[in-house]
């Protein structure tokens, strides 16, 4: 028996649809379909959620046969539950290895830290220490979509170098139908590959999380507008001195904080979409 029918043997003794197995997952009814046949075969963190759901051991579903449905094994112990040491070992190795990542960026980091606040100052020891000292702390704080947590990492590091360095940011492509050469079109690239870079993860991250189910309740809808509300405050004026440095650090401050904004608004809205389109779905 291929996997895929052990998948699709288990959601009928659970009685399920494809449906109801793709909600528990969090994934598409399409993927469950191709899975159980075997056009594709699920990730290790989808492997142990079915074991979970179907209430077997991860061994049980990828090698073993499938139990019959309400079938007790009188000479079973409650230990042989408990998936096999192969298993355990896959996955404690993943762990261990994000976690050595993690230290390694972190000890880089220091030592660049270090180095270059004794030759250029301190500033500068931050600003190019913290692209390794952020990738390690995401290596060991997040289990999930490390990548895409290290890529807002880089991002916010290089954004922060580019103001205090060389006083370039996004807002310079407003000014692209008046550039003049005196003004330096490779300042004029860099905005726009950084403004790029910022539609590019926001894109990335609502498509990450909209597959995630979210209730369509008054307190979902209530938090929703009181993110709107808060974006749009972001651009009261405030009045600060154009070249000071308290004044970078509120644009930078404020920059980010309407990108977080707009992300959480945008996969709001993605998740609570496609919940009731699911749930049309579901009652049609």
């Amino acid at each position: 028996m291929t996997l895929g029918e052990k998948i699709s043997a288990l959601r009928n003794q659970h009685e399920m649809s494809q449906g109801d197995l793709a909600e528990k997952m969090n994934v598409s009814r399409q993927s469950i379909s191709k899975w159980e046949t075997d056009t594709s075969v699920p990730e290790l963190d989808k492997l142990i959620q079915l074991s979970e759901v179907f209430h077997i051991t991860l061994d049980e579903l990828v090698k073993g046969d499938v139990p019959p449905a309400h079938e007790e094994s009188e000479n079973t112990e409650p230990e042989n539950k408990v998936p096999a040491q192969p298993v355990q070992v896959i996955v404690q190795k993943s762990t261990n290895t994000q976690k050595i990542v993690g230290v390694i960026l972190l000890c880089f980091g220091a030592v660049v830290l270090l180095l270059l606040t004794i030759l250029g100052g301190v500033l500068s020891g931050l600003l190019f220490s913290s692209p390794f000292i952020l990738c390690g702390i995401v290596c060991l704080v997040f289990k999930r979509n490390v990548g895409l947590w290290c890529a807002w990492a880089l991002l916010f590091a290089v954004n922060v170098y580019l103001r205090y360095a060389t006083g370039i940011t996004w807002r310079l492509t407003r000014w692209t139908l008046n550039y003049e050469p005196s003004m330096n079109y490779m300042r004029l690239a860099f905005a726009w590959v950084e403004l790029i870079c910022y539609v590019a993860i926001v894109v990335v991250t609502v498509m990450c999380f909209r597959k995630k189910p979210l209730s369509p309740t008054k307190k979902t809808y209530t938090l929703l507008v009181v993110g709107c509300v808060a974006f749009v405050l972001t651009y009261i004026p405030v009045t600060l001195g154009p070249f000071s440095a308290i004044a970078r650090v509120h644009y930078i401050f404020f920059d980010w904080i309407r990108l977080v904004l707009l992300t959480l608004i945008l996969t709001t809205i993605a998740r609570l979409f496609r919940s009731r389109k699911r749930h049309a779905t579901t009652e049609y």
